[in-house]
């Protein structure tokens, strides 16, 4: 176990979606002072003994002892199954928060792209800039079906309440009403942009996504240098 571990107590446990949990961990005592968009490392242990780590963003900023993670549960997941069986007051051992995605320029014009829980850190890195930032925002966010999207009465009410930010929905299995985008994220990318002076990019969620939407960026003149994403997408899809 990384000598740095957290022990969090599950504080307290919302559904969000048919398939996502949101989940409040608390450590007592403790001030994190993270960079929104940044990752925790779930820590769980296998029945054979082996730990396993996988990792989380945090919705919430830092300046507090609670972490609001949102898991979404997949069948043949090991540690999604694992968290949403937990209940409050159990354990859940994390590392802090680090990692490569956080605000880098809030005087500069930006673009979120997520899809799925890749949405975690780009909201959180969305507060921040509507605190902060000077420019203008658009979010672009990619579920599969309207019941799907998490967070979406708080991305309304952002986007009604700042006059800089745009948000836009891409739904990949539209039901017959809907009347937003359909597709997939990085089919949008070109018209999400077109309001936007020289803006930062940031992207999270499926490698897919992240890897077709970096091209499409870097073929628009956007340079690699003004991209931000985990790093790890491109390995995954080339596997």
């Amino acid at each position: 176990m990384p000598a740095n571990s957290l022990d969090a107590t599950i504080a307290a446990t919302y559904t969000l979606t048919p398939r996502v949990k949101q989940l409040l961990l608390r450590v007592e005592g403790h001030t994190f002072s993270h960079k929104p968009g940044q990752h925790v490392s779930v820590r769980m242990v296998r029945d054979e003994g082996r730990p396993v780590y996988r990792p989380y963003s945090p919705v919430n900023g830092p300046g507090t002892d609670t972490l609001a993670l949102a898991v979404k549960r997949y069948d043949e997941g090991t540690c999604s199954v694992w968290l949403h069986e937990r209940a409050v007051g159990d354990t859940v051992t994390i590392t802090p928060p680090s990692g490569n995605l956080h605000l880098h320029a809030p005087d500069r014009d930006v673009a979120f792209l997520a899809t799925g829980t890749g949405l975690t850190p780009m909201l959180a890195m969305l507060d921040q800039y509507l605190a902060d930032g000077t420019g203008r925002a658009v979010l672009l966010f990619g579920e599969r079906t309207e019941d799907d999207l998490m967070y979406r009465d708080t991305l309304d009410r952002l986007a009604a309440g700042h006059a800089n930010l745009t948000v836009r929905y891409v739904l990949s299995q539209p039901s017959s009403h809907w009347t937003g985008p359909s597709g997939y994220v990085q089919d949008h990318v070109e018209a999400a942009l077109a309001s936007l002076t020289q803006p930062h990019v940031y992207a999270c969620g499926v490698p897919e996504m992240v890897v077709e939407a970096t091209a499409q960026l870097q073929e628009r003149g956007i340079p690699a240098d003004a991209i931000f994403s985990e790093g790890w997408e491109q390995g995954a899809v080339a596997d």
